[in-house]
């Protein structure tokens, strides 16, 4: 796993760094500019003659910036310096190195007006770092628009300056780096939300910082999901099994208008491995479901012609449950009473793991039934399910969908999938963020399909909190596998069913 920090632990880790290793923030400072000009040079080596504009912010990210200038100074290059602020207003250790750059008599210029130097081959953007609070100076914005028009290569220093490193949040003006180097490691807020595009290919520089695993850092873990734990976590089925072995699947989804939400997730669940399946029906959708669920088991339940579900079923459920290894609840249910109190009641009475997606959450807005749930529980929510779970407007949680989500999680016990870019398995105090899928998953029918393969690798055996993880993985393999036959915008949630096994063998170790 590659951990990622937060604002705050890359705070504590700089002073942990300071306090407990007796390592300088002058010398921090040194080696990041060292390791910035290492890249630089890199990045330029086959341009003849280049011209290196690096441009500087009053704090340490600016403080990097003048460090990186000396190195490079040192090196030959011909070098230039825009300061954003004037010289009484540069502080900290950042003040050490600039007064370095004046007694070397680079060559500085002062304000935020477009630098005055023309044909950079590198601009280096140490404007703003991860302390910044959005939105950003209005002062800032034409030299921000000024780097994102010109022809050069940009490295930006920790972050791209306008991009909030917790959260993933921008500016609407905000660096568009074609290169980010980074100090230790990556901050949750470049892999999530805009933060992936906008720092183009990432470097993190090791500058002196201790182990992480060595020290204990205030908040959640958050790390990236790698495909190495996916070779990990799937073996290769034994070969004296039996279905009957090999997980199974009961799914209460679907109701009129709906059906193909539970078709989906059952298909999915039997295409990743589970050995039975058996889906729940109100009765007068029966052959709408047999007709496509060749392989998988039906439980028609009579529905006086409704085409839902309701508390009358709770019965015949809850006998199937004891045949069960794991329920899926929720795809495509749709949102009658009846059928809320249904779940509602199902949970109350499951021992056994479930999955709970989509209308299914809708008896747990707000923290109802909570505290009466005692089954291992998994959910699924995308971010307008989100907003209704921590009871705030969608709007508040589409713009910063982590900070609720860890609301949410001081409440709730289990393991939470959020559905947003990218999926993040939430489980006690980690957070795991996924590392494959594209914006061709956004589309109806995926989260089913999700919900299914989870579901299928809880079954099999797999932890909860594995059978989250790997399940988003493969999930968005899968579309990734996909992407250059359908394209963002042609992928359907069925295309699904018939990659994902190819994807799953990849993996597999005997």
């Amino acid at each position: 796993m590659t951990r990622l920090l937060t604002k705050e632990q890359a705070r504590q880790l700089d002073q942990i760094s300071i306090n407990d290793l007796n390592i300088s923030g002058i010398q921090l400072m040194e080696n990041a500019g060292k390791k910035i000009a290492e890249l630089a040079r890199e990045l330029i080596s086959k341009i003849h003659h280049p011209s290196i504009l690096i441009i500087c912010g009053k704090g340490n990210n600016g403080g990097d910036g003048f460090a990186a200038a000396l190195q490079l100074y040192e090196w030959g290059y011909q070098i230039y310096i825009q300061a954003i602020s004037d010289a009484q207003n540069i502080v900290g250790d950042s003040l050490h190195f600039y007064q370095q750059c004046e007694q070397k008599e680079l060559f500085i210029t002062y304000g935020s007006d477009v630098p005055p130097i023309e044909n950079q081959d590198l601009i280096i953007d140490a404007v703003l770092g991860t302390g910044i609070r959005l939105p950003i100076r209005s002062e800032l914005i034409p030299i921000i628009e000024w780097i994102n028009q010109v022809n050069s290569i940009v490295l930006s220093v920790d972050v791209p300056s306008g991009l909030d490193a917790d959260t993933g949040q921008t500016d609407p003006t905000v660096v568009k780096a074609d290169y980010t180097i980074t100090m230790g490691h990556e901050k949750i807020g470049m892999v999530f939300g805009d933060g992936k595009p906008l720092c183009g290919i990432v470097v993190t520089a090791d500058i002196g910082f201790p182990a992480i695993n060595d020290i204990q850092l205030s908040g959640r873990e958050w790390t990236l999901f790698k495909e190495d734990i996916a070779y990990k976590l799937l073996t290769s089925p034994n070969r004296n099994t039996y279905k009957h072995r090999q997980g199974k699947v009961l799914i209460v989804a679907g109701s009129k208008g709906m059906t193909g939400a539970a078709i989906l997730s059952t298909m999915a669940a039997m295409r990743t491995g589970a050995g039975l399946t058996i889906t729940c029906t109100p009765s007068s959708l029966n052959t709408v479901y047999e007709k496509h669920i060749l392989e998988g088991m039906t439980l028609p339940l009579d529905d006086d012609g409704k085409g839902y579900f309701s508390l009358n079923h709770f019965e015949g459920i809850k006998e199937k449950m004891d045949w069960a290894d794991v329920v899926i609840i929720g795809p495509g249910l749709g949102s009658h009473e009846e059928t809320v109190q249904l779940v509602s009641q199902l949970l109350k009475f499951s021992k056994i793991p479930i999955i709970l997606d989509a209308d299914g959450l809708r008896c747990i807005y707000n923290n109802a039934s909570l505290s009466e749930i005692k089954c291992p529980l998994i959910i699924t929510p995308h971010l307008g399910e989100l907003s209704y779970l921590v009871n705030k407007d969608s709007s508040l949680v589409q713009n910063a969908p982590m900070v609720y989500a860890e609301e949410w999680m001081k409440t709730f016990s289990g393991i939470a999938v959020v559905k947003s870019v990218p999926a993040t398995v939430f489980h006690k105090n980690k957070a795991i963020m996924n590392t494959s899928g594209h914006s061709g998953l956004a589309s109806a029918g995926t989260g089913d399909v999700l919900c299914g393969i989870v579901g299928s690798f809880v079954a099999q055996g797999l932890s909860l909190k594995d059978a989250a993880q790997l399940g988003v993985f493969i999930h968005g393999k899968t579309g990734d596998s996909l992407l250059s036959k359908k394209g963002d915008r042609g992928l359907l949630a069925s295309d699904l069913l018939d990659g994902s096994p190819k994807i799953i063998k990849v993996y597999e170790s005997v």
